[in-house]
């Protein structure tokens, strides 16, 4: 992937983090208005989520990088628990079980959380750190946010172009009928 943000903690690139992070819920929204409520649970391809599966996703991995930003602006270098947003986080909280529609707003809603947070942040604050196990550097709350921007633009980008090459077979692949 194209990492179009540097890693250099600017108020340009901080600015950006914080524009990808605004628009994400209602480039979902508008995403899922072209599918019905039954194509949003139909996986994109084979071996691929659906719109509603993606969707659990990112809102499990948002969990886990806000829960690192809430302690790295809380302690002294705190050191994150190794939990795997996908494979222990996801399963435990089923996300994926629920409607689109209630994912959306609950995703929204932490975002809105989080972007207030973010926004009332000073430089000081965006450089505090937080350990993870099995890395020797040391996250910043600048890199924590940057790279959940980035990871949701990528899946953003992967979505669309599943959803302009998928949506004519959605329903009618072998699976479905």
């Amino acid at each position: 992937m194209n990492k179009t943000i540097s890693t250099k903690m600017t108020k340009a690139n901080i600015d950006a983090v914080i524009v990808i992070l605004q628009e994400m819920p209602g480039q979902l929204e508008a995403l899922a208005r072209r599918l019905s409520d039954e194509e949003l649970h139909i996986p994109l391809g084979p071996n691929q989520r659906s719109l509603t599966q993606d969707l659990g996703h990112l809102i499990n991995s948002e969990a886990r990088t806000a829960e690192s930003i809430h302690l790295a602006l809380l302690l002294d270098e705190p050191l994150a628990h190794d939990i795997h947003p996908e494979r222990q986080w996801g399963k435990l909280l089923l996300t994926d079980a629920l409607a689109f529609a209630d994912l959306l707003a609950y995703f929204s809603i932490r975002r809105k959380m989080l972007l207030c947070l973010l926004i009332s942040i000073s430089d000081t604050q965006w450089q505090r750190v937080i350990h993870q196990p099995h890395k020797t550097r040391k996250e910043s709350v600048y890199w924590l946010a940057r790279a959940l921007a980035l990871h949701e633009k990528e899946h953003l980008t992967d979505l669309t172009h599943k959803l302009s090459h998928t949506k004519d077979r959605l329903l009618s692949t072998p699976d479905n009928l």
